[in-house]
């Protein structure tokens, strides 16, 4: 008797396990009714061949259509009705060659870009070695505060006591917000250039600029010592205007406050505001459409400062030739304590091109030799 217990406990055992391998099976094996990823590329690839008819366990009526298990991600957008504007242009076209027509070569002209001819001849700028150049700053740069936080771009450290509170300004704006705004807004800055840079003559017939910035929700102290930089360090006669672009801010010091606060420079700093959010690069189109006065546009960061001298470099090969697109060196600020240093990467003088690696991952790479070769200065633009 107790036999025959034992050989059929272990047959139920035995019997158990399979049925439970049968299903652990069955649930891991894809179904009719919910299509696997595989399924769906399947699919999309094969949208002209004959659909099978799956019944009841088949796709929703309409089968032909693809049920993604996750919902596709929504775009915000509006969509044009790209024929109706088709048939709108063809109809005025036809109204006008009927009214006898337009020159269709100046059709076309109006559609790109034309520049007046240059009036001035701008001067090539000349490296005259010991001789300090024209553009150079003919006393050392003043101090925004003697001796105070954050001068001469050297690093300042708060206190443990300061913590959560760094940690806060950190979450909200992205940098520290505590040391910057105890860092005055006028603080002079390291000169971080080569030697040589100091020596190059530039012509005084430069382009006068128009300066965009665009910014969402900066911190103050940051996006004030930004413009502080620029009007600081920029010849006077150059500076046309700073234009602020306020993309859908909703911090109250970048509304009344702002608004106040440029008044001081009579019309040199105007701000305008987006009515919604449109994203840096179409706000920096409107930065270009709001800006009159300057021959040459220049876009800056919202966190940035300009360097001693940074304007008669980056603007003279512009003044040569209008068709140029300037980049300048860009140092580093640390966003904890402010110090500024050399950007890394590029060869052993620091100079670099930008590139896309195949992650799509922005990479500083070294000037190659025969764009080294072609340069009769170590300090010279390169392309």
């Amino acid at each position: 008797m107790r036999l025959k217990i034992g050989f059929i406990l272990r047959s139920l055992l035995v019997v158990g396990s399979f049925l439970g391998l049968v299903v652990l099976w069955s649930s891991l094996s894809p179904r009719l009714d919910g299509l696997s990823p595989m399924n769906g590329m399947r699919e999309g690839r094969d949208a002209n061949a004959p659909i099978l008819n799956r019944g009841s366990n088949g796709l929703a009526p309409g089968g032909d259509r693809f049920k993604p298990v996750v919902p596709w991600p929504h775009v915000e957008g509006v969509e044009v009705d790209l024929e109706s504007i088709r048939r709108k242009n063809k109809a005025k076209n036809d109204q006008e060659h009927q009214a006898g027509g337009v020159n269709q070569q100046n059709a076309l002209q109006r559609q790109y870009l034309t520049f007046k001819p240059q009036t001035l001849t701008y001067h090539d700028p000349v490296l005259r070695p010991g001789i300090i150049g024209n553009f150079e700053p003919k006393e050392p740069e003043p101090h925004g505060v003697l001796g105070g936080p954050g001068e001469e771009a050297k690093p300042y450290v708060l206190g443990p006591d300061y913590k959560e509170s760094i940690h806060a300004s950190i979450k909200e704006f992205g940098f520290n917000m505590v040391a910057s705004d105890l860092i005055s807004l006028d603080r002079s800055i390291n000169d971080l250039r080569q030697e040589e840079c100091k020596y190059w003559h530039y012509d005084e017939n430069l382009l006068t600029s128009s300066v965009v910035i665009v910014f969402h929700n900066e911190g103050w102290s940051t996006l004030m010592r930004t413009v502080h930089s620029v009007i600081k360090r920029t010849p006077r006669k150059y500076l046309a205007e700073i234009v602020l672009i306020d993309d859908f801010s909703n911090k109250a010091h970048l509304k009344d406050r702002l608004d106040e606060y440029i008044k001081q420079w009579n019309g040199l700093v105007k701000v305008f505001r987006n009515e919604r959010r449109e994203g840096l690069i179409q706000a920096r189109s409107i930065g270009a459409h709001k800006a009159k006065l300057g021959q040459v546009l220049i876009y800056l960061d919202a966190h940035c400062e300009v360097a001693v001298n940074w304007y008669a470099p980056l603007i003279a090969p512009i003044s040569k030739d209008r068709t140029t697109c300037t980049v300048p060196l860009i140092d580093y600020i640390d966003g904890n304590d402010y110090s500024i240093e050399p950007q890394q990467g590029g060869d052993e003088d620091g100079f670099a091109r930008g590139a896309w690696d195949w992650s799509l991952l922005w990479k500083r790479i070294p000037l190659s030799h025969k764009e080294k070769a072609k340069r009769k200065h170590k300090t010279e633009p390169y392309r």
